[in-house]
């Protein structure tokens, strides 16, 4: 990994996706992406959990509808989908983080960021799980456990799967992408983007 995309250093890699970003068809961009460009105003706007945000092309600035700047963790994630976005149909196949492009080297951080604070979460509140993941624009699959897919950006899915436990088995949890994720993001995006979604459904268990 370069020190570029590295997250320890938010303001090298946001300039690094400004300079990508700024570079790219607008129109083109937003047709890959799923997004809506806005030819007059040159702003591609998109979905992120429900939220509509509007991108500057080529400045690259993200905010929300209302005006409001996006975190510059969020902008760097939008932005990078924009740049990684190819067109390709997702194929509705689930895998698990290990089988996107390396994958393995960010698996146990991945775990620590995404699936065990979920577990932690929602390890014994089944319905609150489903409840909170239903907030944020998410859907049941009939799938072993129970699966919600959460509709992060346009054609970013993530299934968040939760096996609640008994006295005898301990509750188990995983997070799956689709099997094209990486035509969209990646992969080290992928190991913080469930820890927002995470975060937001949280917000969502009263």
């Amino acid at each position: 990994m370069s020190k570029k995309r590295s997250y320890l250093n938010l303001d090298v890699t946001m300039e690094e996706a400004v300079k990508n970003f700024s570079a790219l068809d607008p129109a083109l961009i937003a047709e890959k992406a799923g997004a809506v460009f806005n030819s007059e105003d040159h702003t591609i706007t998109l979905n992120f959990i429900n939220q509509l945000y509007r991108v500057e092309h080529p400045s690259g600035k993200v905010a929300s509808e209302d005006g409001t700047p996006a975190s510059q963790y969020l902008a760097i994630i939008i932005l990078h989908y924009l740049i990684a976005a190819d067109g390709t149909p997702l194929t509705g196949q689930w895998i698990a983080f290990r089988h996107l492009p390396g994958g393995d080297i960010y698996i146990d951080p991945f775990k620590n960021r995404a699936i065990n604070p979920f577990l932690s979460a929602f390890r014994d509140k089944p319905e609150l799980f489903r409840k909170a993941a239903k907030a944020l624009g998410g859907y049941e699959l009939s799938m072993s456990g129970i699966s919600m897919v959460v509709p992060v950006l346009p054609r970013v899915p993530i299934c968040f799967v939760l096996w609640p436990g008994d006295d005898e088995i301990p509750s188990s949890a995983n997070i799956l992408f689709d099997k094209k994720a990486s035509s969209y993001l990646p992969t080290e995006d992928y190991a913080h983007l469930p820890a927002i979604v995470n975060g937001m459904m949280k917000k969502h268990m009263n």
